[in-house]
Order: structure tokens, then sequence, then C-alpha cells
């Protein structure tokens, strides 16, 4: 396996560790300190990157869009050798896949990708956590993903190919994930036995699946395309008919949800759906993540 493979498991067993024995990590973070810069709104991801270091003991700082103006007001360079003086760490939530590499790589600190417009890996860090609760042992399992091929698409097939999962991706021609990300995943996936598809046929790639995943149409930065991406997607809606393909599957979705776009109340509120247990999975695999590079792996308090 390749490092980040093993790293990748390596996190996932430890946010399950701190969910498990909250208690042993209140001090784990004393004394660190995490910058959060923010150019889209958050929910999910302020509260549980804030709220996940003052419950291991740590600080975490938010700073609005406006203060920075990263690359505009001040270049991503000075940014980064600035914050990496202040902070033992920086999650940087980004329009920019390109800012967040150079952020990145000018930091002299950890850069947590909090979501940019190619990927999205510490929400399918919190779906690979609930997948693996619900369902124990993850090989094998498949996962169907109907819908936009986004960043948080581009990461569950990376996800579900470190975790030897099986994924089928159905899209609409002109909306499949990132075709680099598409490769990496399938060189992965040689190695862990997955299985990659992408169709076009919601309900072929539902047959069988364990998760049936999905996401929103419009994503942020994309609302001037709204009315042609509503008209494209309504055939990968899903409802009950899709959902109904696979008789155990379970729904996901990373939230927030448009209900009568991508997916009906009827199945977001089902008793088949997980996405409350997604959503608060978010806030310990953040601690895995947090505690992973901030404090040294597995460091406990004592």
């Amino acid at each position: 396996m390749l490092d980040i493979e093993n790293q990748f498991h390596e996190i996932l067993d430890l946010a399950a560790e701190i969910k498990k024995n909250p208690e042993r990590y209140v001090h784990a973070l004393e004394g660190k300190a995490l910058a959060m810069i923010f150019e889209k709104p958050s929910l999910r991801t302020r509260v549980s990157f804030e709220v996940g270091m003052t419950q291991m003991g740590g600080h975490a700082l938010y700073i609005s869009p406006n203060e920075i103006q990263i690359g505009k007001r001040e270049s991503v360079h000075d940014v980064a050798k600035v914050l990496s003086r202040y902070v033992d760490g920086i999650m940087y939530r980004a329009f920019d896949h390109r800012v967040m590499r150079e952020l990145a790589e000018n930091a002299d600190v950890p850069v947590i990708n909090g979501l940019d417009d190619k990927e999205h890996p510490c929400q399918i860090m919190a779906d690979i956590l609930t997948m693996k609760e619900h369902a124990g042992s993850l090989r094998g399992k498949k996962v169907a993903y109907i819908g936009d091929g986004n960043n948080v698409c581009n990461s569950l097939l990376l996800g579900c190919a470190m975790g030897s999962m099986n994924i089928s991706v159905a899209c609409p021609s002109g909306y499949e994930p990132d075709e680099d990300i598409v490769h990496h995943a399938e060189r992965i996936a040689k190695k862990t036995g997955s299985k990659i598809e992408i169709t076009r046929d919601p309900a072929s790639a539902c047959k069988g699946a364990d998760f049936i995943y999905t996401d929103v149409w419009v994503s942020m930065g994309d609302e001037k395309e709204a009315s042609i991406r509503e008209k494209v997607f309504a055939p990968y809606q899903v409802n009950k008919h899709i959902f109904d393909v696979s008789k155990k599957a379970l729904f996901m979705h990373c939230l927030p949800a448009h209900r009568g776009l991508e997916v009906t109340s009827e199945v977001i509120d089902s008793d088949r759906s997980i996405v409350f247990d997604q959503a608060e999975n978010r806030l310990h695999a953040q601690k895995g993540i947090l505690l992973y590079l901030l404090g040294g792996k597995g460091s406990a308090s004592r």
C-alpha cells in the first residue's frame, strides 16, 4: 500500500477510538491552535472542526473570507508563512484546488483540505467511518453514487478504492468525475480489489448496492447553471423507485440537501437514511484528522 493509504486507515481507526473513548482525549491538543480559513459558507465543517479542537483541549480561530482575501490582498505564499508562525495547523475551505495546493506547499504546518472545487476529503473520511459502523467490514461492499461527478464524488471514488469497496457512479454525459482522479482510484483499486464503474444508468448502479449516495446538483460556484442542471439531472433524482432497486441499501447525503431535487423527502426521512449519522461523524472524523496531524498519531491525554 502507498503511505497515504496506510494513513487513511490509521486516521479512521483513530477517529473510531476517539468516538468510543472521548474522555481519554480531552487534553490531547492542549495548547494547540488551528486557523480556519473560509471562502465558502459552512455549517458542518466549521462547527465540527471548532468543537473538535475545543473538546480535545485546543483552540480554533475562524477567519472569514474578507479578512484575508487570500491571493488578492496578500499572496498565498505570505499567508502560509505568516500563519505558520502563529498556529499548529491550517484548515482551508476554498474555491480553487490550485490555491489549496499552493497554500499547502508553502506552509510549515499541516494544511487540511476542508473542501475545494476538486475534492472534499474530510467529508469522505466521515462517510467511510459511517459505512464501517453500519456494515462492519468494508471489503466488497458496494456504493452507488447518483448525480453530479463533483468534489464529493471525486473523493468518494478514492475513499472507496482505499477502503476495498466497490463504487458505481451514475451521472449524465459531461458531468463525470475528474478523469485524473478516476485513473488514480483505478490504480488503487487494482491493489485493494475494488471495482469502479462509471455509468449513465442510475438503476443499474443501484443494483446490489449497500449504500446509495447523492449530492446537490448545483454546487457552490455553479449557481448560474442551476436551471440547466436541474433539467439534465432530473432523471438522476434518488426517489422511492430508484432507492428500492436495492432493498438493503442505506441512503447517504453529505448535506445540505435540496429536497425535491436530488432526493425526495420520502427517501431522506426514511428509516434507511443515515444522513445524520454522517453529519455527526464529521466531528469524530475531524478529531481523528486533527489528532493525527497536530498531536502525533494516537496521542491520548495522560
